[in-house]
């Protein structure tokens, strides 16, 4: 990809200009979506200010190793159909593990088997997988089904400002439950406390994820690190669908002369567009529109965030032989092993610790934080009581996912804006999905449509989730 632009770029072309500002899985997705969708009808350039596309699906390089390190892990669901379909049509899937089963390790109970049923209806397919969770007793297990049926029953329309801790408790689930179950699954999938997420996001996620079909709740893991495979694979695959890429490239305002969109970057080339695409972070699209451009861009912008934490641990030998698992009751919620083969195994053995809406992590100093997870590590891995630990850094993304409360969702703004010329890409629009890779890819076919639309009058459809058989039709609400 190039990294640099020196030329003004003129609309002179016969065909019209689209300029995505961003290179994340949102506006990656954007660009794919154009491409396909428009069969060469415009020239589609893409922008983005790091020396690598893929934003928050980055890596690092460790200087001790020298190997690749996720900044945090991602993995997508079965039920993320989007993602799944984007890296499917460039030919990636077959860089993705897929895990039909979950592992879940409770400090005080044997270690729990999550395996759905793969020849039950769903949602009836889900049932097995609940009663392996042997940190559960038959009174919370009863709870959860009455908890799951309601949701079931509860159109997300009818949710409005319920924030799922309450709306729990209302319906019978006692703390133990809420803590040892719908926290664990809430927190790893949305980022943000019970007390505070919306129902209607957490529905989103038992409901329209899990409970859709079989195999919606299979994990699936890269097998090579996100710089390689979203950076690397997935935006050279765009590039060979006539999509100008450069990096390197700091946009500093956008604006409109009554004609053409002026893209103005920070060494001081603007470049002209017929549609811009805003694919940045919410809290950073009111730096680059001038005021009154977008709508109560201020109320979103604003909106709080919750931070997500990677502890990356290299030890002098092997602490578990399990792919990953679902840690309960600690301050560690995920433990990953390193999912590709690495060269640097002398160096030591990787693994990496996954804290979501780690802001109780974050009030420990490092040494506190470190010491707190090995102690839980050591307890969960007989292995890891005679390891050494050789290296630790701790990662942590203050604003990795927007805050999604009920007052967040209320305000997510469409891809289409009041202006024809100017769309909006990202996890945070809305797309009916949380902040996820999922949510990322909708939003970019989403600002795909909004373009289409506003060309050609075109209403483009979007693969809203997973097909679902008479049964899940009839038991669960639009």
């Amino acid at each position: 990809m190039n990294t640099s632009t020196r030329a003004v770029k003129q609309n002179t072309a016969t065909r019209p200009t689209v300029l995505i500002v961003g290179g994340g899985l949102a506006g990656l997705a954007a660009a794919e979506n154009l491409a396909a969708k428009s069969r060469n009808h415009f020239e589609i350039q893409l922008l983005e200010a790091k020396r690598t596309t893929g934003g928050r699906a980055g890596s690092f390089l460790d200087n001790r190793t020298g190997g690749t390190v996720d900044y945090c892990q991602h993995v997508a669901m079965g039920c993320c159909t989007n993602f799944l379909g984007l890296l499917e049509r460039q030919g990636l899937d077959g860089y993705l593990h897929r895990y039909t089963r979950l592992k879940f390790l409770h400090p005080d109970y044997s270690e729990s088997t999550f395996k759905p049923s793969r020849w039950l209806p769903a949602p009836f397919h889900l049932l097995p997988a609940l009663a392996g969770l042997r940190f559960l007793n038959r009174t919370q297990r009863r709870q959860i089904k009455y908890a799951l049926f309601r949701l079931f029953r509860q159109a997300s329309s009818e949710l409005d400002d319920a924030v799922a801790g309450a709306w729990l408790r209302a319906n019978g689930q006692d703390e133990t439950t809420i803590n040892d179950f719908w926290s664990v699954i809430v927190v790893s999938a949305l980022g943000e406390s019970i007390e505070r997420v919306s129902l209607a996001a957490a529905r989103k996620v038992f409901v329209d994820g899990f409970a859709a079909a079989r195999g919606a709740s299979d994990v699936l893991v890269p097998k090579l690190p996100l710089i390689k495979l979203i950076g690397g694979h997935l935006a050279e695959a765009i590039e060979q669908q006539g999509v100008d890429i450069k990096t390197g490239q700091v946009v500093r305002k956008i604006a409109h002369d009554g004609k053409f969109a002026l893209i103005s970057t920070a060494d001081g080339v603007t470049h002209h567009a017929d549609h811009v695409v805003v694919a940045v972070p919410w809290h950073a699209v009111g730096d680059l529109l001038p005021d009154g451009t977008l709508k109560h861009v201020d109320r979103f912008t604003d909106a709080p965030s919750s931070p997500i934490s990677g502890l990356h641990l290299w030890f002098d030998r092997q602490i578990t032989d399990l792919p990953h698992a679902v840690m309960v009751g600690t301050m560690a919620q995920w433990v990953f092993r390193q999912p590709w083969v690495d060269e640097q195994a002398a160096e030591g053995f990787y693994y990496q610790v996954v804290i979501s809406a780690s802001q109780s992590a974050r009030r420990l100093s490092r040494p506190q934080l470190i010491e707190q997870v090995i102690a839980e590590l050591r307890h969960a891995f007989p292995l890891a009581r005679k390891a050494k630990l050789l290296e630790s850094k701790v990662v942590t993304d203050p604003k990795s996912v927007f805050s999604i409360s009920p007052q967040f969702e209320a305000i997510r703004p469409s891809a289409r804006t009041a202006q024809p010329w100017l769309h909006l890409a990202g996890d945070w629009i809305s797309t009916g999905w949380p902040a996820t890779m999922e949510s990322a890819v909708i939003s970019g076919g989403m600002a795909a449509s909004s373009i289409l639309a506003s060309e050609f009058g075109q209403k483009e459809g979007l693969n809203s989730g997973l097909p679902r058989n008479w049964l899940t039709r009839l038991l669960i609400k639009p």
